[in-house]
């Protein structure tokens, strides 16, 4: 099989989405400015957090760059560093927080959760590096072991019990990110799901991930409060009240009220919210189709690779995504308790759109190299017949 164009769908999604979001934070940055410098005595410029975070597309667009001519396998090949990196530095900022390091990291309302980087005024947050790890090492490891078939065995399971005890441990309890964790849990059970393996597993270990989850939130206070509180929190009201202020179209660029203070996270976790009072009921709608376009054309790629692994990390790549997307909006309309959670290419800051745009390049590449299915003219079945996309093309 030869290789051919890539499914640039994919990257126009991507772009636009990273447009859309330079441009809401290019209207509310100077508000969120005024508003912040006012409160803190802070002296940030009109343009700080847009130049920020346009400074960040633009290592968002050389990483996916990057992950599209990073070979895959010599990736996979060092899954388990990636993974191993991850969870130590998580351990590591957990540490560093327990000690008072500030300087060092960054701590919100006693979660310390990323380095931080000096003069770039954003942080590194390594769980994102342990999402990559396992989107390497668990698409690896359900491949070896079908493969062997030991899907269903203690070989398989102890592996993966172990990544979701360390998240469990690091990502929860050390950076008491609870959010991050249920999108790492729901990234290993699509795969796993998609992998083969049995239902009876698969139940049990779903079950076993609800009594931990369970645990991480009866143990916490701070959730068991975020819990009480569900439906009738400030963040939540007022995140409704952007939404219904913008009504259809919205109250135009510049002229958002919610950002000057009365949204907490204006420009990171409440983007949505903001997008909505701008753009209104058709900015929002909008957004989500982006990504619903997004997710459908990985879906489309993940159904045609033909390597097993590669098809289950564009499968924990789509989790990935739409796990974040979920808990986001279902956050701000006030189905979910709000969970600190980006949207993905939207939300102020690095980090996340930095990785998740990484992981789309690596998608970008596998899908250059899929096989599509075509149909018989003289049947009506679509039985297995496929061609590399670029089959039937001359050649010039």
């Amino acid at each position: 099989m030869r290789k051919h164009r890539v499914d640039y769908l994919i990257a126009i999604f991507t772009i636009v989405l990273m447009v859309l979001g330079l441009l809401v934070i290019f209207s509310v940055g100077p508000r969120v400015a005024q508003f912040e410098n006012s409160q803190s005595g802070s002296n940030f410029s009109e343009s700080y957090f847009f130049v920020h975070h346009a400074f960040a597309v633009v290592l968002a667009v050389i990483a996916m760059v990057i992950g599209y001519f990073l070979p895959y396998a010599k990736l996979e090949k060092i899954s388990f560093k990636i993974l191993g990196v991850g969870f130590a530095l998580c351990a590591l900022v957990w540490v560093l927080g327990k000690i008072g390091a500030s300087g060092i990291v960054t701590c919100d309302e006693g979660a310390c959760r990323s380095f931080h980087i000096p003069g770039l005024g954003v942080g590194m947050q390594p769980v994102e590096i342990v999402k990559v790890g396992v989107l390497f090492y668990v698409a690896w490891l359900v491949k070896a072991r079908k493969a062997e078939g030991e899907l269903d065995t203690r070989n398989f399971w102890i592996p993966v019990a172990t990544i979701v005890g360390l998240t469990a441990l690091l990502v929860a309890v050390g950076l008491k990110d609870f959010g991050s964790t249920v999108v790492i849990f729901f990234m290993v059970a699509l795969m796993i799901f998609c992998g083969g393996a049995s239902l009876k597993s698969m139940g049990i270990a779903l079950a076993g991930v609800g009594v931990l989850a369970l645990l991480l939130i009866v143990f916490s206070p701070h959730r068991i409060a975020r819990l009480a509180s569900f439906g009738d929190s400030y963040h939540v009201e007022n995140s409704l009240i952007s939404l219904g202020t913008g009504g259809f179209l919205g109250v135009g660029m510049g002229n958002s009220i919610q950002s000057t203070g009365y949204l907490p996270e204006a420009l990171s976790d409440s983007i949505f919210s903001i997008i909505g009072e701008v753009m209104g009921f058709v900015g929002t709608i909008g957004v989500l189709l982006l990504f619903l376009g997004m997710l459908i054309k990985m879906v489309s790629v993940s159904r045609h690779t033909e390597q097993a692994e590669r098809a289950l990390f564009v499968i924990g790549v789509i989790a990935w995504i739409f796990a974040h997307v979920i808990i986001n909006v279902g956050g701000m309309i006030g189905l979910i308790p709000v969970k600190g959670i980006t949207l993905p290419f939207l939300s102020y800051g690095g980090t996340s759109m930095l990785f998740v745009a990484f992981v789309l390049g690596i998608v970008l590449q596998i899908s250059s190299w899929t096989k599509r299915e075509i149909v018989d003219e003289n049947s009506s079945s679509r039985r297995g017949q496929w061609r590399p996309r670029n089959a039937g093309r001359s050649r010039r």
